[in-house]
């Protein structure tokens, strides 16, 4: 019987382990996704916004008079971050311009949402220039841009968080 009480107490103990490691596993993402966070890179999120919304403006206005404007900006706004071509032709490379895009999307959905529907001509300045928006304060001058955009990517690499 004695043999019997070892694995038992051996299994309590590992369920044990198990649930400290999954604690400290957990507080380890959510340590690394909060520094990770802090490395927004200002210029990268700010021509995110005026690509998401460019991008955006240009979707609806090609679906809006068959769909009509509410379901065309439904429909954009669904899809504007699931596809890296959206991004092809901008400053910084597509997988960085999709996380910004989300980025936006997650912080000024319903705004734009709302502009769109209204058809904002002054979108982009609306959304990305406003007092915090994703481009305030950010020097966008093209010295600024061409100033080693890829030098920023890199310090990000593929998995950070804009």
């Amino acid at each position: 019987t004695s043999q019997r009480v070892a694995p038992a107490a051996a299994m309590v103990a590992i369920r044990a382990v198990r649930r400290v490691l999954a604690a400290v596993f957990a507080l380890a993402l959510t340590l690394a996704s909060t520094a990770e966070a802090k490395k927004e890179v200002p210029q990268v999120l700010c021509e995110s916004c005026r690509a998401t919304l460019t991008e955006l403006r240009t979707m609806v206005d090609k679906t809006a008079k068959k769909q009509g404007r509410e379901n065309a900006v439904t429909d954009a706004m669904e899809a504007i971050c699931e596809d890296m071509y959206n991004f092809r032709t901008y400053a910084y490379p597509p997988p960085q311009m999709q996380k910004g895009c989300r980025t936006i999307m997650d912080r000024h959905e319903d705004d734009i949402e709302t502009a769109l529907w209204r058809g904002d001509e002054n979108l982009v300045e609306f959304i990305c220039g406003r007092p915090k928006g994703a481009c305030h304060g950010v020097d966008m001058s093209e010295e600024a841009m061409n100033s080693k955009p890829m030098e920023i990517v890199k310090e990000l690499g593929d998995d950070d968080e804009l």
